[in-house]
């Protein structure tokens, strides 16, 4: 196991033995956090005036006490490191007026721009707008209270948990939010450990569990109130309509419809192609279409729609070049859900598990299910059955003893 670097040497007084006529100084080191080299520090200024050795012991500890307490403060003797990096934690909107680059000393944000460069790569656009937006919101927390210009090794786990206690108390968020935020921080500290090198342990370890414990999970839609709003969405909005039914009936996440492709859809073998760049899990995956919605794109002639790179879903109502943005339909089908004075609870997303409560109830088995739904192990299948419609059990349901 690597021994852990030193951060400081504290300062001692070399006092050359006691001797008068040879010159004193204060000595002391610390690692530059910014290259990693350890520096040494030597103060000599004060001492040739003061001609009895009592004076220059007392002077060498006041120096001594206040290069301490400059320390824990995190005040480091270094001139930091000036760099031009692209700005990722930067609004769209001052990113279109000003442009990302910038030039500035190397800090938590310059390291926070690289790591997401890096997420950038190798995730979905989907992914990356999260990673992004949890790590702006932690940028802004340490800029708020004067943590963002300190070394790396000032951020400790004592800051993260006040941070993270700060998004429970203060934001009130969820567990699972929280949890979401520890580990994208978690990732970030693991980047500049086993990458930039620039630290020496990640701090985010031992979280305490924070945050309300909430059902998140949109919840299906009941028969009833879900014939009235898709009828109304059917009359008033045809394209939002066929998303509905994507969500229902091929259980295709709603941002996985909005870059969906015309080509995506195999009328042949009646199946749609998700691809792995826009797939949650990041794998290319064929999902069946069942007659009912592909009877709808025959009879809406989606098949024979002349350019096939053409995105499904653009603007007025058709398929075209550009994608229509990712809250696009979920504002519109809330406009719906709530002019028709529907709960909250009823939400886009809810159409893909009202899908596959409806399997279910129609006898479909895990595995065949598990397929659909693309989960990556039937594990998974069984928990999301449990969790939307507990155990059923025909003996409990139909035979159970009478009470008396």
């Amino acid at each position: 196991m690597a021994r852990k670097k030193s951060a400081i040497i504290l300062p001692k007084l070399k006092d050359q033995g006691g001797d008068m006529s040879k010159q004193w100084y204060v000595e002391y080191s610390c690692r530059d956090p910014y290259t990693e080299r350890m520096i040494r520090q030597r103060i000599y200024e004060g001492f040739n005036e003061l001609l009895t050795p009592s004076e220059r012991y007392s002077h060498a500890e006041r120096l001594i006490q206040g290069i301490i307490k400059k320390f824990e403060s995190g005040d480091f003797p270094f001139e930091k490191e000036k760099v031009t990096y692209k700005d990722e934690l930067i609004y769209a909107q001052a990113a279109a007026r000003y442009g990302i680059e910038r030039k500035g000393t190397v800090s938590v944000r310059t390291y926070l721009s690289e790591f997401l460069r890096q997420k950038k790569a190798s995730v979905n656009e989907k992914s990356y707008q999260t990673y992004r937006s949890k790590c702006r919101i932690f940028c802004e927390w340490l800029e708020a209270h004067g943590y963002i210009d300190k070394p790396l090794l000032h951020i400790t786990h004592d800051i993260i948990c006040q941070y993270l206690t700060h998004l429970a108390v203060d934001q009130k968020l969820s567990r699972l939010s929280i949890d979401k935020y520890a580990q994208i921080i978690r990732t970030f500290f693991d980047y500049l450990l086993k990458n930039k090198k620039c630290i020496h342990e990640n701090p985010v370890h031992d979280i305490p569990r924070l945050g309300t414990v909430k059902d998140q999970a949109a919840k299906p839609i009941p028969k009833q109130p879900r014939k009235i709003l898709m009828n109304a969405i059917a009359l008033e909005d045809p394209q939002l309509f066929l998303v509905c039914q994507l969500e229902y009936y091929c259980a295709i996440r709603p941002n996985e419809c909005r870059m969906l492709l015309v080509k995506d859809i195999d009328f042949e073998n009646k199946s749609i192609r998700v691809r792995n760049e826009i797939s949650k899990n990041n794998r290319t995956e064929i999902v069946n279409i069942p007659n009912q919605l592909y009877q709808y794109l025959i009879n809406h002639k989606i098949n024979q729609w002349p350019n096939k790179d053409d995105y499904m879903f653009s603007k007025n109502g058709k398929p075209g070049k550009t994608p229509l943005g990712k809250n696009n339909f979920r504002s519109r089908f809330n406009k719906h859900r709530n002019r028709l004075g529907l709960p909250d609870d009823y939400k886009l997303y809810s159409l893909k598990h009202t899908g596959g409560v409806s399997l279910v109830q129609a006898g479909v088995d895990p595995w065949q299910l598990q397929q659909h739904f693309r989960h990556k192990s039937v594990t998974t299948t069984e928990n999301y059955i449990k969790n939307r419609l507990g155990i059923r059990s025909d003996t409990i349901e139909n035979h159970f003893p009478d009470l008396d």
